[in-house]
């Protein structure tokens, strides 16, 4: 394995221009012979990898294949990124395997950057207990844990700021610029492409949040979605038989996510958040939270805060500030 890591490593990153490398470069630099050299290209081709090869030339990688291993991950994920990532095939969800890991440690603060991973989700989970459809190859499903040692930011906050660290990503990635429901969803084209779940994690001694795990699921291929959501439900890519680069798009989403969170950049993040928002300025209807006995009504959203909470003017006039609920646009039902 560390031999393929080290080849791997080698052709992710090329030293030439056309990223070619060639065999004799390979032998030396990973301290192995070219038959090794041949073998690992071998295995890695078997796994899913698309290495082309050239007489003269040596290997270049142009596809993964939508691999998803620990080691790559690792591998493409940016400086000074202190991260511990655990790849599963299949789990009941991300977010609950981190609260499994959460509730066994003796020192939760240890966890801190502890990201899970996942092929495919069998009870993935979405806001208000809703599911969230996870089908194995064609989507990327991730929780992160973050848990410093001074927690002063609210969940909310931590969601808004992911969304961005995701939007990051998906640029840096796919090429695609996708824009921001309040709080959690992001879109591309109109359809839903992304959902992110926040929960926290309180002392029960303290009464304080001391750890939150960020959820986030994203649809990169097309797939057939369950009747309900075919409607609002879309994907980053529209070939099927794309190329989805999950590793590298792991690994920049948690290096945008860790790199905001670590630098508390967070002001930065709230007037990114506000550009990409396609709500203000909308009419929308507001759904409050189960708790809250108001019922649904109409309002026009005027802004959003630095701490990511929704300023809504009624049909009143009067305005208000929203910390949770639901927006709803037209037939929209995400």
């Amino acid at each position: 394995m560390k031999t393929l890591c080290a080849v791997k490593s080698e052709l992710l990153f090329p030293h030439s221009k056309d990223g070619f490398v060639s065999g004799e470069y390979l032998a030396e630099k990973c301290g192995i012979s070219r038959q090794a050299v041949w073998k690992a290209v071998r295995s890695l081709r078997l796994r899913g990898a698309k290495i082309e090869s050239v007489t003269n030339r040596g290997y270049r990688l142009v596809g993964s294949a939508g691999i998803i291993s620990e080691d790559d991950v690792r591998l493409l994920l940016g400086k000074n990124i202190d991260a511990n990532i655990i790849v599963y095939e299949t789990i009941d969800s991300t977010n609950t395997e981190a609260k499994r890991k959460c509730a066994d440690a003796f020192d939760v603060h240890k966890l801190n950057g502890t990201v899970i991973i996942a092929e495919k989700q069998t009870a993935g989970r979405g806001r208000m207990g809703r599911t969230f459809y996870s089908p194995k190859d064609s989507g990327l499903y991730l929780s992160i844990i973050y848990s410093p040692k001074i927690f002063t930011i609210t969940p909310s906050l931590l969601t808004a700021v992911a969304s961005v660290g995701v939007c990051y990503a998906l640029q840096d990635v796919y090429g695609v610029e996708a824009r921001i429901k309040w709080v959690n969803d992001l879109f591309l084209n109109g359809k839903k492409i992304c959902g992110i779940l926040t929960e926290g994690i309180t002392n029960f001694e303290t009464g304080l949040i001391e750890c939150a795990i960020v959820g986030i699921g994203v649809n990169i291929l097309p797939t057939n979605f369950p009747k309900e959501l075919s409607a609002i439900a879309g994907s980053v890519l529209e070939d099927k038989n794309a190329d989805t680069k999950r590793s590298e798009f792991a690994a920049s989403i948690i290096t945008h996510i860790l790199s905001l969170y670590k630098n508390n950049d967070f002001l930065n993040a709230m007037i990114e958040y506000r550009k990409r928002s396609f709500l203000i300025g909308m009419k929308v209807a507001i759904h409050p939270v189960v708790e809250n006995a108001c019922e649904p009504y109409e309002a026009f959203v005027k802004g959003i805060t630095d701490d990511a909470k929704l300023i809504v003017q009624n049909e009143d006039g009067r305005e208000c500030v929203l910390e949770s609920g639901e927006v709803h646009i037209g037939s929209d039902a995400v």
